[in-house]
């Protein structure tokens, strides 16, 4: 999934001309707190005006290109969304002003809308359950894990890998299945020697979803 797939057009860009008075209303029409100025002739980013630099202004009539910010963090259109919220995290932003390589604005991305596209991604509203298996570096292989799964009748939906940290010498796959059923997957991957170290079913908590989007991350290796 790219970040072209997921922008909103909900979130609307002002001219430069626009007043304070205009971004402030803008923002809270759009509820967010960051607005892109575009040169609506061109097309062309200009910068971005946050809410925290014009709240608390008393002359709302002044233009909005006064308090410009002209060096936000920009994006490619074409970039997966995984790596672009591994790139807003990575410099502590919040979002990003997403551009084609002439600058010409594309929309505007923020932290929340690629966790909910991730969340997406690992199928989280599909029907289904959750295992989380343990391998040692030397068993590490999807290969027999997929196998034995849809031997015994049942889909991978989505699959996440939560490697060793410090101190840990085991990988964790977590798999979401397209079945609540999963007593026989269970019994199946414990004869073969899996460790299975959780099981959810379809009612996760918000956390554990996020979870899962973590370990999908970190499965495309960012």
């Amino acid at each position: 999934m790219f970040i072209h797939e997921i922008l909103n057009p909900n979130y609307v860009p002002l001219r430069a001309t626009n007043t304070v008075a205009d971004g402030i209303d803008a923002m809270d029409e759009q509820h967010v707190d960051v607005i892109a100025l575009i040169d609506f002739t061109t097309g062309r980013l200009l910068g971005v005006i946050n809410r925290g630099d014009i709240a608390g202004e008393i002359d709302t009539d002044q233009t909005l290109f006064s308090k410009l910010q002209r060096n936000p963090h920009i994006i490619s259109p074409g970039i997966h969304v995984a790596d672009a919220l591994h790139e807003i995290q990575k410099h502590n932003r919040k979002y990003a002003v997403v551009t084609d390589s002439e600058n010409m604005y594309t929309g505007i991305v923020f932290e929340q809308d690629m966790q909910n596209a991730l969340s997406s991604l690992m199928n989280s509203d599909k029907q289904g359950s959750v295992i989380m298996v343990e391998l040692a570096p030397s068993d590490y292989s999807f290969i027999d894990l997929v196998r034995l799964i849809e031997a015994e009748g049942a889909r991978i939906l989505s699959l996440g890998v939560d490697t060793p940290g410090s101190g840990e010498d085991r990988f964790r796959v977590s798999v979401k299945l397209n079945t609540d059923d999963i007593d026989s997957i269970l019994r199946t991957l414990n004869r073969y020697g899996f460790v299975i170290t959780s099981k959810t079913n379809t009612d996760e908590s918000d956390e554990e979803l996020n979870d899962r989007a973590d370990e999908f991350m970190r499965f495309l290796n960012i």
